[in-house]
């Protein structure tokens, strides 16, 4: 099967589950990726690779960036990116368009061109380009009508954004829900290096406002000053905006001692990093702007890993976490169930059961295989249309 991939960004670290799945496609097939942007030229190399680039002078952006601010007009078709991108469809001929990110669908579906049109297209919606994007009127408008489109299928990493896709956007084929899935085979414990007088919190994450770590902090903050029985530390690992504004707020609280940032952390580090704490925490939480979460894969990792997890009834969460079972999930933007769950959640030994889960519901191989298949009958349905 030949597929034709686009995501404009390839490939920052914290979209492994993009790029796993790629690497996938690209040994069990033909795949082109293209690309807008290249982010970290040094990895995650395919066999074929395509830069087709998005811009506008300046002018047309700005003109474009006020309607869409004010919500009147939508349009990202650009003669330059279209001219290339039919040209590489054109030779490629791919069975299948896959887009990663329902705004890079917007991009490919609204510059195709002639045949290229006839080609059957899959959008995947993680996150932000369902939740804080479909609150513009005018880009949610754009969505209805690329989507109300026999030829265009599409899947989404959680129940939640699946719902809001069907009910707000009614694509012709209505949005299947397809969770993603990590390598349990590598994501296993390699040990128990955890200290018998520290009680060590970890969460790894961007610092965007979705993670919630400004409240989380504050709650932090009141569990220390309620709970001895242990020495509490944190260690905050990530990158992000918010990176500047929590480091402030950190020596502001005055946990400069208990809590710690240290940058990104690889799937190699991530292991060595869960042998030696006691609990994760991410405490997700709607954005001013609408963003959300998906399926937060990190979430998925630290399962595989055994660890009791403290985190927040959000998005996609509870289809990991069965509550009280796995974690503990509180109320979002709620600081006391924070800090009842701080508590909480210190009473909890390592979680083998959290490891089996993943391995029965959330496995990379369970993912793939689905994708798999969803392929095949999108390709046999276009095949279907052709001889009838």
């Amino acid at each position: 099967m030949k597929i034709f991939a686009y995501t404009e960004n390839y490939a920052s670290k914290t979209v492994t589950f993009i790029t796993n799945e790629l690497k996938h496609i690209d040994e069990q097939h033909e795949l082109i990726l293209c690309y807008s942007n290249r982010i970290n030229p040094e990895l995650y190399q395919r066999k074929k690779m395509k830069l087709i680039p998005f811009r506008y002078n300046k002018i047309i952006n700005k003109f474009r960036w006020w309607l869409e601010q004010l919500q009147l007009h939508f349009t990202l078709k650009n003669k330059s990116f279209s001219i290339e991108l039919n040209n590489v469809l054109s030779e490629f001929k791919p069975d299948l368009i896959h887009c990663h990110f329902g705004t890079d669908f917007l991009k490919i579906a609204s510059n195709l061109k002639g045949a290229n049109k006839l080609i059957p297209v899959l959008v995947s919606f993680y996150g932000f380009d369902v939740t804080e994007k479909f609150m513009n009127k005018a880009i949610l408008k754009k969505y209805r009508t690329l989507l109300n489109n026999q030829k265009v299928y599409s899947i989404a990493v959680a129940d939640s954004l699946t719902h809001k896709v069907n009910s707000l956007a009614f694509p012709k084929n209505k949005t299947i829900t397809l969770h993603s899935g990590i390598d349990t085979n590598f994501y296993k414990r390699t040990g128990d290096n955890r200290s018998k007088n520290d009680f060590l919190f970890l969460q790894v994450s961007s610092f965007y406002p979705k993670k919630g770590h400004h409240l989380m902090l504050e709650a932090f903050k009141e569990f220390l000053n309620q709970d001895n029985r242990y020495n509490y530390k944190m260690i905050l690992a990530g990158f992000g905006p918010l990176e500047e504004s929590i480091a402030l707020q950190i020596k502001k609280l005055g946990l400069e001692k208990q809590v710690s940032m240290q940058s990104a952390v690889s799937p190699s580090e991530m292991i060595e990093i869960c042998c030696r704490v006691n609990a994760f925490v991410h405490m997700s939480e709607t954005a001013d702007n609408g963003d959300q979460e998906g399926l937060p894969n990190v979430l998925l990792e630290v399962m595989a890993l055994e660890l009791p997890i403290l985190s927040t009834l959000h998005a996609g969460i509870p289809n990991m976490i069965v509550q009280g079972v796995n974690g503990i999930l509180c109320e979002e933007k709620n600081k006391s169930e924070y800090i009842k769950g701080f508590k909480e959640i210190v009473n909890w030994p390592l979680c083998p059961h959290n490891r089996q889960r993943v391995i029965e519901h959330f496995s990379f191989s369970t993912h793939i295989q689905k994708l798999e298949n969803l392929y095949q009958s999108i390709i046999n349905s276009r095949a279907s249309i052709i001889n009838a």
